[in-house]
Parts: C-alpha cells; sequence; structure tokens
C-alpha cells in the first residue's frame, strides 16, 4: 500500500496484505614481475563496492561500505523512497521517491543529492531500471498506471507508457529493445518496445506480480507473484515456461552469470534459489527468522544482498555457500538494492 501521508505512513506493499561472504572483495596482493634487469610492474587490484540502500520510512538512503561492511553515509532524499538503480558509469545512483512524486540523482563521489527531477503529480514512482546504453531510465509509476521514460542526460521525462494496473517494477532486457513491467493490480505484465515505446504485449502471470527480472541472455523473464508463486515467460513467445510454488515471493534479481534466480520470501525469512536452467528451487537459504522480512536482492561480484524490512538490516550472503557472512544495520524498513563498482587501484 502506497501512504497517504507522512503522519500515518506504512511500508510500500502492492495492494495485497503482507500474508555477502561478506561482499568481502578479496583486495589481492599485487602480483610482482620481475624482469631480467631487475624492474617490478604492479597490477591493479579491485577496490570494494559501494552498497546504497533505501531506507523507507527514514526517507533516506544507506551509503554502505562493501569491505568493511560499515555504513559510511547517510543521505537524505525524497518522501518514501522505494527502489533504486545505478547509472552505466556508476557515477550516480536513482532513487525513486514514492511519497513525493520524485526521483533523486545521488552524485556517487560525494555521495551527495546532485538532482531531484519531478514527476507530474500522483506518479508515485516505485519501481526503477536503466538501459545497457545508460541512456534511459524507465520508472514504473504505482499511482497513475504508466511507465515514465527519462532521459539520464537531460534528467526529463520524455515519454509516457500506459501500461497495466498498479506498476511496481520494471526491468529491461540486456539488449536494450523490450523493458517488462510487472503490474500488482492487474495480475500481468507489460512488455514495452523501447524504440517504440508503446505497449507490444501483456502476459497475464499470477496474482499480484510484485518483482521482474531477465535472464542475462535475455530468454526468460522471472516474475514474482506475492500470492501465487513464480512465474517463467518464454521471452521470445510470451508463453509461460514453468510456474513454482513459492511462499509469498516479493522480487527476484538475477545472479551475474544467469545460472541462478535469487527470489525474496516475504514474512518466511528465507531467500529461495532457483536454478534457470531446469526452473526447479536449487536451495533455500534462511536469512532469518519468521518476520525478517526479506524483502528485495540483489547479486553483483561475490555477494547476495539482502534487504529485511522487518529486521531493518542488510543481509550479505556468499553464493558458493549461501551463508550470511555479514549482516549490516540499516535505517527503517529498508526496501531497494544497489551495488556501484569501485574502480580498480594500483598497488
Amino acid at each position: 500500500m502506497i501512504p497517504a501521508s507522512r503522519a500515518h505512513r506504512r511500508r510500500i506493499r502492492p495492494r495485497v496484505p503482507r500474508s555477502l561472504l561478506t561482499l568481502c572483495v578479496a583486495i589481492q596482493l599485487a602480483l610482482v614481475a620481475v624482469s631480467p634487469g631487475g624492474t617490478s610492474a604492479s597490477a591493479a587490484v579491485p577496490a570494494a563496492p559501494r552498497i546504497y540502500v533505501t531506507n523507507q520510512l527514514d526517507d533516506t538512503v544507506s551509503v554502505i561500505d562493501g569491505g568493511t561492511h560499515r555504513v559510511i553515509a547517510t543521505v537524505r532524499v525524497g518522501v518514501s523512497p522505494a527502489e533504486l538503480a545505478a547509472s552505466a558509469d556508476g557515477r550516480s545512483v536513482y532513487i525513486a521517491n514514492t511519497g513525493s512524486d520524485t526521483v533523486s540523482v545521488l552524485d556517487t563521489a560525494d555521495s551527495a543529492i546532485a538532482r531531484t527531477i519531478r514527476l507530474p503529480r500522483a506518479s508515485k514512482p516505485i519501481g526503477l531500471a536503466v538501459s545497457p546504453d545508460g541512456r534511459s531510465l524507465y520508472t514504473a509509476d504505482g499511482g497513475a498506471d504508466r511507465v515514465s521514460v527519462l532521459s539520464t542526460r537531460t534528467r526529463r521525462v520524455v515519454a509516457s507508457v500506459r501500461v497495466g494496473t498498479q506498476p511496481v517494477s520494471v526491468a529491461v532486457a540486456p539488449d536494450g529493445r523490450r523493458v517488462y513491467v510487472a503490474n500488482s493490480g492487474s495480475d500481468d505484465v507489460s512488455v514495452i518496445g523501447a524504440r517504440t515505446r508503446r505497449v507490444i504485449r501483456t502476459t497475464p502471470t499470477g496474482r499480484f506480480p510484485s518483482g521482474v527480472a531477465v535472464t542475462p541472455d535475455g530468454t526468460s523473464v522471472y516474475v514474482t507473484n506475492e500470492l501465487s508463486g513464480v512465474t517463467v515467460i518464454d521471452a521470445a513467445s510470451g508463453t509461460v515456461q514453468a510456474r513454482l510454488g513459492e511462499p509469498s515471493p516479493f522480487s527476484v534479481a538475477m545472479s551475474p552469470t544467469g545460472d541462478r534466480a535469487y527470489v525474496t520470501d516475504l514474512g518466511l525469512g528465507n531467500l529461495t534459489v532457483i536454478d534457470t536452467r531446469t526452473h526447479q528451487v536449487a536451495a533455500v537459504v534462511g536469512v532469518g527468522p519468521i518476520g525478517t522480512d526479506p524483502f528485495t536482492a540483489r547479486a553483483a561480484g561475490d555477494a547476495i544482498y539482502v534487504a529485511n524490512q522487518g529486521a531493518n538490516t542488510l543481509s550479505i550472503i556468499d553464493p558458493s555457500t549461501f551463508m550470511a557472512t555479514a549482516t549490516v544495520a540499516t535505517g527503517t524498513s529498508p526496501y531497494g538494492i544497489a551495488v556501484v563498482p569501485a574502480p580498480p587501484t594500483s598497488r
């Protein structure tokens, strides 16, 4: 439910009731090659990424160091921030502020808000996605039954596409040609042609779709339906490939290699791992006790990140062992996650 006022703020949900091995990016010692003349060369080593988490009831974003797992900044944004997405170059993070009909643009260099983009009144943006070329930003406007298309260069709305009822999540195909929108109010997914900016297909899913993600090869679309499990759609034909009866799934994220889909299960405190080759459950990872409320997941590098709304924490899970390697305290009611890799440094 979308909050009506600050005095009676509630967590953003679809219209239904509730029913990271620490990203310890191992900074390797530089390999030193000794030449016959006695000189040495230093190699570039990766630095720790930054993790950005929206705190829905605090109107803030927590900035977390991926190496130390400490909150290094807390940034004030708009009202009821939900999803966020990083720019293609990692210089900006975009935040959808549902309660103030805005998108905040955070400069990752100094963790400051560089600009606030205003959407039409009652847009209530929830989901966000950036095109692979970095030129377009898509917002799922849950209050207006549309997707807004913004230019990341001008930071202005350049198009508006009517979709199903109460869109809450949006994902872009790896080739950038199609945009997928989960419509929680009409139990379907809208497929938008990125060039024409028109809906080219609508696929029924399950009850109250709330999350959508595309496999890295672009062949399958995974949709979480909060009251009826997970639907897997063939991207080419639009037909349903598989249905999994997961309890109260809310969001879905793909592994970087595309072999796994990670699904958060509301209330139960679990993260379900799906093998994308077989469309079967490969593992169930306990994140916390009932009430932990895993809400959103992201997978990047050597870690899976899970925002736990009920516990006000971020779990960092090792994808090779499925063991939690760190738990970071966030603000109140964490929602969205974005991971921005740090540029390599020389040693």
